[in-house]
């Protein structure tokens, strides 16, 4: 569903926002608007490919740094018109004087946290259940959400990973029609699509 934070279209080129939660299938969606045609920011020698992500992760630094000691944004100068991976609760760092187009990924909580090994750590040490656990993820995703939709200078489409892995035409389809606008280059939907490796989906709840 794509939802819009104003209804006046911006003017200027924006910048394309990838973001959600870590191993909520951010990784892919920047792979897929690679190979539909929209240049991206990545720096593979900052954080190389692994057993996780044999794709690659497709992250620069500075986006990881946002809201930290080190932060800068100097580099958001240059984004326009490229596509960069910045993880949900960093977006609020994101200069406001920029126009943003955020494609947030949403997958089944449970699954995010079993990728990530946070079942496996609330095995041992945590004083949280699943269940609870699962609910307080949920809760925060539902206020990084909100507080995107208050924003004047974004708007955002929420793209479902389950959807996309089990029927990625129309997820694409809605992608496509985002982005689709003056100075973005039209995506190739075909080529978006062929860039998913069901292979990759190994954390099914």
């Amino acid at each position: 569903m794509i939802a819009d934070a104003t209804s006046v279209a911006p003017a200027r080129p924006f910048v394309t926002v990838v973001s959600g939660y870590p191993r909520s299938g951010t990784s892919l969606m920047m792979q897929m608007l690679a190979a539909g045609g929209l240049p991206v920011l990545k720096d593979e020698s900052f954080r190389p490919t692994d057993e996780r992500n044999p794709r690659g992760y497709y992250e620069i630094k500075d986006a990881l740094s946002l809201g930290g000691e080190e932060q800068s944004t100097d580099w958001v100068a240059g984004a326009p018109g490229k596509a960069v991976k910045v993880i949900a609760y960093q977006l609020q760092y994101l200069p406001p004087d920029y126009d943003y187009r955020v494609v947030f990924m949403r997958r089944r909580i449970a699954e995010v946290l079993a990728s990530s090994g946070e079942f496996q750590m609330l095995r041992t040490d945590s004083p949280l259940s699943e269940p609870e656990k699962v609910m307080a993820y949920k809760t925060e995703y539902a206020l990084y959400e909100a507080w995107l939709l208050r924003q004047a200078h974004m708007r955002a489409v929420f793209i479902s990973y389950n959807d996309l892995l089990q029927g990625p035409a129309s997820p694409v389809a809605e992608v496509c029609a985002f982005l689709e606008a003056p100075p973005a280059v039209a995506l190739c939907a075909e080529r978006m699509t062929a860039a998913i490796d069901p292979g990759l989906y190994r954390q099914r709840q």
